[in-house]
């Protein structure tokens, strides 16, 4: 009976720590954000591309039920193509793999959580409209970003791996990937123009240190499909 409790015990404190790493990773994206009122669209599909992947979310449960060792394994190791496209707050495009719903919906942006059992494993995209013309007039150079940026980690304080300056349609852009023992992350960021105003916008892929290398190829594919929109006088 006491062997019973502790271990209930255990539990309820391992459930404790991935929530809260999940809470502390949503409040970071958020406040890195800074309250990003955000919209998106998704490409329009078929209907029968609709049900198809329907079809195959239903077949590959039943297969992970039957099998879950063989199918985390193979969705582990290989590189997933970015085809589903998202259009946020009118002025960028991402792509993220058509496999991986999004699972929170906010005022400020939208979620995504492809691996439920690795709680470091949130992306996330959104836009909020700024009163600043330059990145770095709003947030500094790309090096401040990023130190900042790496000191309020979720888990702890973290180190910078890389940080840079970079043109993407013709926009200016920072690139940054931080890492500390629990998120290894890297963010797009940039500020794109729509009519008067100017939309601060940021891209993140994130998961746990030890899984980075299995995601890295297709996190670079979904960073690589960022895309400002050309606007239209």
């Amino acid at each position: 009976m006491e062997f019973s409790s502790s271990a209930s015990f255990v539990v309820r404190r391992r459930g404790n720590r991935c929530r809260t790493v999940v809470n502390a990773l949503i409040i970071a994206a958020l406040f890195a954000g800074q309250h990003m009122a955000m919209t998106f669209t998704v490409a329009p599909t078929t209907v029968a591309g609709e049900i198809s992947r329907r079809s195959a979310a239903v077949l590959a449960t039943g297969l992970l039920a039957a099998a879950p060792g063989a199918v985390l394994a193979e969705e582990a190791t290989k590189a997933l193509d970015p085809s589903q496209q998202y259009t946020v707050a009118s002025v960028f495009k991402v792509n993220f793999p058509p496999e991986w719903p999004i699972t929170q919906k906010t005022r400020d942006g939208f979620f995504m959580q492809p691996d439920k059992t690795v709680s470091a494993e949130i992306m996330s995209a959104a836009g909020k409209v700024v009163r600043y013309t330059s990145l770095k007039d709003g947030v500094g150079d790309v090096k401040d970003l990023s130190t900042r940026s790496a000191d309020k980690m979720a888990g702890g304080e973290g180190k910078v791996v890389s940080a840079n300056f970079v043109t993407v349609g013709g926009r200016e852009a920072y690139e940054m990937e931080l890492v500390n023992n629990v998120v290894h992350e890297k963010w797009i960021v940039s500020l794109v123009p729509r009519g008067n105003d100017f939309i601060y916008c940021n891209v993140v892929v994130r998961t746990a240190p030890d899984k980075w290398d299995q995601r890295k190829a297709t996190f670079d594919k979904i960073l690589a499909s960022f895309t400002p929109i050309e606007q239209t006088a």
